[in-house]
């Protein structure tokens, strides 16, 4: 009991209250309210808050060998998109070039669309890219994602 309190203080105390306190309940229900207490602020919502501006990475290639193409890949793998300029390399090298990226750009989910002559974006799948019908019909794609 606290001995700091008055002999009035401790009359107006029910008779509940005392005999809880000579068996030490009070503390453990302050105990059980101090631990309905964290249940309770563990179920509240968190505030989560997410950056507004996703930093996006594009890599400009003038591709002229296989070794290139690989690197792109690697690109492609790590979520950057991909424009590869094709305009100097040879046919047979472009060519390869262009089907190996499609390759990996379908494996990965990703879109590929042709945005000039011999130039070429390859997406990955966390990339939306947004072509104008009267475009589209002009240069189509080189493979429809469904």
């Amino acid at each position: 009991m606290n001995t700091e309190m008055s002999a009035e203080e401790i009359r107006r105390r029910g008779i509940w209250t005392r005999i809880k306190e000579g068996f030490g309940i009070n503390e453990l229900e302050e105990e059980f309210e101090d631990s309905e207490t964290a249940v309770e602020q563990a179920r509240r919502p968190m505030t989560l808050r997410l950056h507004s501006a996703r930093v996006s990475h594009v890599s400009v290639r003038q591709a002229n060998s296989f070794e290139d193409a690989r690197v792109a890949a690697d690109g492609l793998k790590d979520g950057r998109q991909q424009i590869i300029n094709l305009e100097k390399t040879p046919q047979a090298i472009s060519e390869r070039i262009i089907d190996f990226l499609n390759g990996v750009t379908y494996a990965l989910n990703g879109f590929v669309e042709k945005v000039g002559d011999r130039v070429y974006l390859f997406a990955p799948s966390n990339t939306v890219i947004d072509v104008p019908e009267d475009l589209r019909k002009n240069t189509p794609s080189l493979f429809e994602h469904q």
